[in-house]
């Protein structure tokens, strides 16, 4: 049987929401895979900390809701605040060697 799940996704920049729509949830992964690429390019150019490329979002039922895309370079303090804590979620980031 096929799987016909479909799942909201979005892209996000410093500049807030620039695209929305829906993928068949056996795309996630690559798509993820490929902003994973761009965020490896981030992180060597920037020497960031983290550079976030993707979040699952899910509900209190541990429901799949939204994917969030990203290329965000972050320091670690940034990184605590704006997403270590934050409940709910599967966060995608490549992390600096230190």
């Amino acid at each position: 049987m096929e799987d016909v799940y479909w799942v909201r996704w979005s892209n996000w920049t410093e500049a807030g929401m620039v695209e929305f729509g829906q993928m068949p949830r056996k795309k996630i992964l690559e798509n993820l895979q490929r902003f994973e690429v761009e965020a490896k390019k981030v992180l060597d150019k920037t020497g960031a900390d983290h550079v976030v490329y993707g979040r699952k979002l899910y509900n209190e039922d541990g429901e799949l809701e939204e994917v969030r895309f990203y290329l965000y370079p972050m320091s670690d303090k940034e990184f605590e605040k704006r997403v270590a804590n934050q409940p709910c979620q599967q966060v995608y980031a490549l992390h600096k060697r230190k």
